[in-house]
């Protein structure tokens, strides 16, 4: 694997920051607590020191970092709500602008001073821990200087729930120290460019996690035992994301009786095998690698027990050799049964049909799946096009059990307007016998771009149906696609390719 370039890594950084859950406060730094507060000024009632220690302890849990140390000086009340109230600490609130760092060119930040500030923050601290969120530390400064394993054992020691920790400011593929796995109390864990420790020898079972719902690894170096580890540890865990790692683990084996969503974003593997999962609803697929968009690369997604799978997507029949059971699924495999997922109901693929091997993937992908409702197809444009299939090819396709009973929406994405895209629309319109609304979104909003694609899709209209009145509906893209990390992995939207 070649190197990653600064300005790769900083396309990585980038992709990872915007994938970790987002800060406890909508901005950090904020104002200072108003001298009327204690009383000290113009003669005000103090009325909020008189509440009960419960709710200034909640009021102060809520602040930045540095507005909640600041009310320990407004009296000594104060100081005590302070020092005994959960601890929310995002180090970005504490992060300094160095001088010098102007006339255009990049920032400089004083990592130093701000990893000094959290071991000041969490030493001065000796109350319960609410949420930790490290972005801005320097990480093998705080190793170096022993603080790092200070920290988690104060985390540990403070029932820490929610942690972030990111190595900063350059990955360097700094060990984390094992003692994370000691935090007991964790709901949720995120680990951003770390070498993440060897766990042969180290406590394993439920016993570990008994509360982590979620974790995400994000660019970590890590192998696929130890990914056995996390999930053997977490008997209630509901969310694993797997983010920007390139071929870190080469193969990643799913068993957990409780995980319910399961992220593959941005990253590339040999194999995804999810061996049992009775309780996953969600498996998604997102990996166009960052810097590495066209790699050459195949990954086998192995689907075993995982009988309420409701949501799969993006499958790709150019890098993705599906395999359900003990059936690698090809254009000509013969479906049976235990080859089939009846439990999706919404499925998308990604799909470059100016190469027609991958095309004619799509009838062998959807019989896969014969209960799917809403369909979402991406069509990627292809580079060298190869063996385009026209409308003869559909029209020769056998049956297809979702299309032909169950779909009631299809969602075509990214349409511009060539006849092997025409030629699939014009198959949908034909065989989909319950369609509802077939959606068509345009791949360019240039205005002369749409009143040329608004024109092929005319021909749609004179195409046989077998649905008696679908409603079709072209769409202009309006920028950038909802598509999203966040969106991706939220189990409370039932669809989250739609937008």
């Amino acid at each position: 694997m070649a190197p990653l370039l600064t300005k790769d890594v900083e396309e990585v950084m980038r992709v990872v920051l915007t994938c970790l859950p987002a800060p406890p406060f909508p901005t950090a730094g904020g104002s200072r607590p108003s001298p009327s507060a204690h009383g000290g000024g113009g003669g005000t009632e103090d009325r909020i020191s008189r509440l009960p220690d419960a709710v200034l302890s909640d009021i102060v849990s809520r602040l930045p970092a540095k507005d909640a140390a600041r009310t320990a000086a407004l009296s000594r009340r104060w100081r005590r709500v302070w020092a005994s109230a959960p601890l929310v600490l995002d180090d970005s609130d504490l992060l300094r602008a160095l001088p010098g760092g102007g006339g255009g060119g990049p920032a400089r930040f004083d990592w130093f001073g701000t990893t000094d500030a959290v071991s000041r923050a969490i030493g001065a601290h000796r109350g319960p821990i609410r949420c930790v969120r490290l972005t801005c530390c320097s990480m093998a400064l705080a190793a170096r200087l022993g603080v790092l394993d200070y920290w988690l054992h104060r985390l540990a020691d403070g029932g820490a729930e929610d942690l972030v920790l990111v190595n900063r400011p350059m990955p360097n593929g700094l060990h984390l120290p094992p003692d994370v796995l000691r935090i007991a109390s964790l709901r949720t864990l995120y680990l951003a460019f770390w070498s993440f420790p060897d766990t042969a020898g180290l406590p394993c079972g439920p016993a570990v996690f008994p509360r982590l719902q979620e974790i995400g690894l994000c660019s970590v170096v890590i192998d696929a035992r130890d990914i056995d580890h996390l999930l053997a540890c977490s008997p209630v865990l509901e969310k694993l994301a797997i983010v920007a790692c390139f071929f870190v683990p080469s193969h990643v084996r799913i068993r957990s009786r409780s995980l319910q969503c399961l992220v593959l974003w941005r990253s590339l593997t040999n194999e995804l095998a999810v061996v049992v999962a009775p309780r996953l609803q969600r498996l998604i697929l997102w990996q166009e690698y960052p810097c590495r968009p066209d790699s050459v690369f195949i990954t086998r997604i192995r689907i075993g027990y995982a009988t309420v799978l409701k949501v799969l997507g993006y499958l790709e029949p150019g890098i993705h050799q599906l395999q359900i059971g003990g059936t690698v699924i090809e254009s000509g495999t013969k479906m049976i049964p235990s080859a089939m997922v009846p439990s999706v109901k919404v499925l998308a693929l990604k799909v470059r049909f100016g190469i027609r091997k991958e095309a004619k993937m799509l009838p062998a992908f959807l019989r896969c799946f014969p209960n799917v409702e809403t369909l979402h197809v991406l069509s990627r444009e292809a580079d060298e096009p190869a063996g385009k299939l026209n409308l003869k090819f559909w029209q020769e396709v056998g049956p297809i059990d979702c299309l032909e009973t169950h779909i009631t929406k299809v969602v075509f994405d990214r349409f511009r307007g060539e006849r092997y895209e025409l030629a699939f629309l014009k198959f949908i319109l034909e065989r989909a016998q319950s369609l509802l609304k077939l959606v068509v979104v345009l791949a360019n909003g240039d205005q002369a771009s749409v009143d040329e694609m608004l024109t092929k899709l005319k021909s749609l209209t004179m195409a046989k149906r077998a649905s008696e009145c679908p409603t079709l509906l072209a769409v202009a893209r309006d920028g950038d696609s909802a598509w999203c990390f966040q969106r991706a992995s939220d189990l409370s939207v039932s669809d989250p390719f739609d937008w």
